[in-house]
């Protein structure tokens, strides 16, 4: 069976992570399977989340240029990127309105894979010492 699988509609702060030490090689590649059966999924979301984030946070920084009161608002020109900004901005929210809830799923499976990670890393250092 799966080491622990969330459907993606359930509050994640209500999930646990496996606490269950690899104890066996058969466990080792189930945890191993669970690990690679989400890690395509954990790629992806992490990908998006970047690329949002970076559009954020130049349209934030551009914004902030663009503040009243700055030398940029002053500029007659300026004021129509500061329109095209706010409106690339607002688009760019409208066009991600699940964002936070996939960058919770993005956390939940950064924190389970690693944790994974480490409980089979466990069970191999202790069968290297044997």
């Amino acid at each position: 069976g799966r080491v622990l699988s969330v459907p993606k509609h359930i509050p994640l702060q209500h999930v646990c992570l496996p606490v269950e030490a690899v104890i066996s090689y058969e466990q080792r590649q189930r945890y191993k399977n669970d690990f690679y059966a989400e890690y395509d999924e954990y790629r992806n979301l992490y990908a998006q989340m970047e690329s949002i984030s970076q559009k954020f946070m130049s349209l934030d920084t551009q914004r902030h240029m663009l503040s009243p009161g700055s030398k940029e608002y002053k500029v007659e020109k300026d004021k129509t990127l500061r329109i095209e900004v706010l409106e690339e901005y607002q688009k760019l929210k409208e066009s991600s309105p699940s964002y936070s809830e996939e960058k919770r799923r993005c956390q939940y499976l950064h924190n389970k894979l690693s944790h994974i990670k480490k409980l089979i890393g466990e069970f191999d250092k202790q069968q290297e010492e044997l």
